[in-house]
């Protein structure tokens, strides 16, 4: 049982209501967390979706229709949520940050970790996947969307790690890390 409406797929679903929560939360600052769940299993994707990538070959391991629509529905889901963040006039106050908690699923038979088929997609050139210490189970995308702030197309080669979002963002914020916490 799905606890959003029938019909209705869950990156749709979760991005109504993070559109829903900008638009009433538009005139004050909020913070708003959307994590998308749609890359995980079961893989379950819109038919149109699921079609446009059926006939299309499969690339360096990638190589699942449903799959490649799941993707494709996120990729819908942070437009619309930009597209939300551009028509409220929003953006060039709103620090928008894309990225992941685990490098993809994939690669486990390339390094011969799972054996036969059934990799879903595959993480190279890096080495294994999700739950794997290799690149390719902790190398992620970091994506920062700030105009004004962050040049368009910039590049930081910088290694970072998670923990550093936050004092990052109550920096930006211009509050106080608290001090009886350890970081």
């Amino acid at each position: 049982q799905t606890p959003y409406p029938k019909g209705q797929y869950l990156a749709d679903f979760l991005t109504d209501k993070a559109v829903d929560f900008i638009q009433r939360n538009r005139a004050r600052p909020f913070f708003l967390y959307l994590p998308h769940y749609a890359v995980h299993s079961p893989h379950h994707a819109k038919p149109e979706l699921i079609a446009k990538f059926k006939d299309k070959p499969g690339v360096g391991g990638h190589n699942n229709p449903t799959y490649a629509a799941m993707i494709a529905s996120v990729d819908e889901s942070v437009g619309r949520v930009m597209a939300t963040l551009d028509q409220l006039r929003l953006a060039e106050n709103t620090v928008l940050i894309f990225t992941s908690d685990n490098g993809g699923g994939g690669g486990y038979v390339r390094e011969g970790i799972k054996k036969g088929g059934g990799d879903i997609t595959d993480n190279a050139p890096l080495r294994s996947g999700k739950g794997s210490l290799y690149e390719g189970g902790t190398r992620v995308p970091f994506i920062v969307r700030w105009p004004g702030q962050v040049k368009a197309g910039a590049v930081c080669a910088t290694p970072a790690i998670h923990v550093d979002i936050y004092p990052t963002l109550v920096a930006i914020a211009g509050g106080r890390m608290p001090t009886t916490q350890v970081f």
